[in-house]
């Protein structure tokens, strides 16, 4: 079973049916944006692969114009932080994480996007050694204006497969949903009205983990058992310093420890963190840095690939 199911919502390699939202084929095209997914499964994923080799992760982006870029950034000290190269998208106010999957001569990322009240399976496609993409949406459903942040689960690598999108709303819930053509509700929970910013750090066969941070800088686990109802299991990792960032992008680093990079809107520094397997309070966090996030943008998301690396931080 592929990862990311390529005929969600009508969108797959072969697009040629998708309702393209508007986008300016004669911008640049992001040949380093196209090649940043694959580059996940370069990344280390045993501890003595992370012994000899340093972590990293690839940051999609996109910006108030509807321009997308990123970085690709490497967890030295301070980190070592690439821009990548700019296409015209659309505007975007919350995604998730956009996955690059391969067919022969055509390379494409998918990801779900909220744009305005809709949620939208979007996708930019490569064809063959064209340098600039092509830009397709599918509308799955609207009612999300409610919605500020999402991010999801995509589990394939053994028993009870499961792709979860996971939103944080203004009331304080945290809704999940079953992904599909049309998205189909799978639970929610209340008590997370002082969350800031979430992110995926886990998916397994029996849960999913995000990481939380607070308007007041706390810094927490929430596991979600992949069962209904929704009851997830909420730990501190953190009880201060955590208060300033508005987004979470998360990629696994070794075997069992995840890379945090923590965007702040505000100053426009991304600052990139080693987390170690969380254990609560005794999880250890180590930072190797700011940099500044010269693109500006107020969307990031985790660029991966299609067969993962799977999430394991919790």
């Amino acid at each position: 079973m592929r990862r990311v199911a390529l005929t969600i919502a009508g969108l797959s390699l072969a697009t040629a049916a998708a309702v393209p939202l508007t986008a300016d084929a004669a911008r640049p095209g992001p040949e380093s944006f196209r090649a940043a997914g694959k580059a996940a499964a370069t990344l280390p994923t045993t501890a003595a692969q992370a012994a000899t080799a340093a972590c990293g992760v690839s940051v999609g982006a996109v910006n108030a114009t509807g321009t997308a870029g990123g970085y690709d950034i490497t967890a030295t000290k301070p980190p070592t932080v690439a821009n990548l190269s700019q296409y015209k998208l659309f505007g975007v106010r919350a995604s998730s994480t956009w996955y690059e999957e391969s067919d022969r001569s055509t390379d494409a990322y998918y990801g779900m996007i909220l744009q305005g009240a809709n949620l939208y399976a979007a996708a930019t496609i490569y064809t063959g050694t064209a340098t600039t993409p092509t830009v397709r949406a599918t509308k799955l459903g609207t009612g999300w204006s409610g919605f500020n942040q999402i991010t999801d689960s995509n589990y394939v690598y053994g028993a009870n497969q499961h792709y979860f999108l996971y939103g944080l709303h203004a009331n304080g819930s945290i809704y999940r949903y079953k992904v599909s053509a049309a998205p189909k509700a799978y639970g929610s929970a209340p008590g997370f009205s002082s969350v800031r910013a979430m992110t995926l750090i886990a998916e397994t066969a029996a849960y999913d983990t995000l990481l939380v941070t607070t308007r007041g800088g706390q810094l927490y686990t929430v596991r979600i058992p992949v069962t209904a109802p929704m009851k997830p299991i909420v730990t501190q990792v953190r009880a201060s310093g955590f208060g300033g960032y508005d987004e979470l992008v998360a990629q696994r680093c070794g075997a069992t420890s995840t890379l945090l990079t923590a965007f702040d809107h505000e100053t426009n520094l991304g600052t990139v963190f080693a987390v170690g397997r969380t254990t609560g309070p005794t999880t250890a966090i180590r930072s190797f840095g700011s940099f500044k996030a010269t693109f500006g943008a107020k969307v990031n998301f985790l660029l991966t690939g299609a067969y993962g690396p799977q999430r394991v931080g919790d």
